[in-house]
């Protein structure tokens, strides 16, 4: 029973170190934020993908970086994968597409 809660004891005071040193180098400062003009442009492509008939059913996912748009997932034609880049560059704080769909 001795040996037992020694080793309890040890495990937890381990446990409460471990987690003491793993708090030490989080900074909240550090933590990127995505722009939120960024987040509204993404929001806005994937409002107009999803309006488009032909790639209603398409598995798109949107990210955004100062402009630069990237669209990666899975889509059945190259015309659809063609569609979502035209329909990309009606928007007018594109300033460059990255799409890397896949036709299954």
């Amino acid at each position: 029973m001795i040996y037992t809660l020694r080793h309890v004891g040890i495990m937890g005071y381990l446990l409460m170190i471990l987690s003491m040193t793993s708090c030490a180098g989080f900074n909240p400062d550090a933590i990127e934020e995505t722009p939120r003009e960024d987040i509204i442009l993404a929001m806005k492509i994937k409002a107009k993908l999803i309006e488009a008939e032909e790639l209603k059913a398409a598995a798109i996912h949107v990210e955004t970086a100062n402009g630069s748009v990237r669209i990666s997932g899975f889509v059945e034609t190259e015309s659809q994968r063609q569609l979502a880049s035209s329909i990309i560059q009606q928007f007018p704080d594109v300033k460059q597409i990255n799409n890397q769909l896949k036709v299954k």
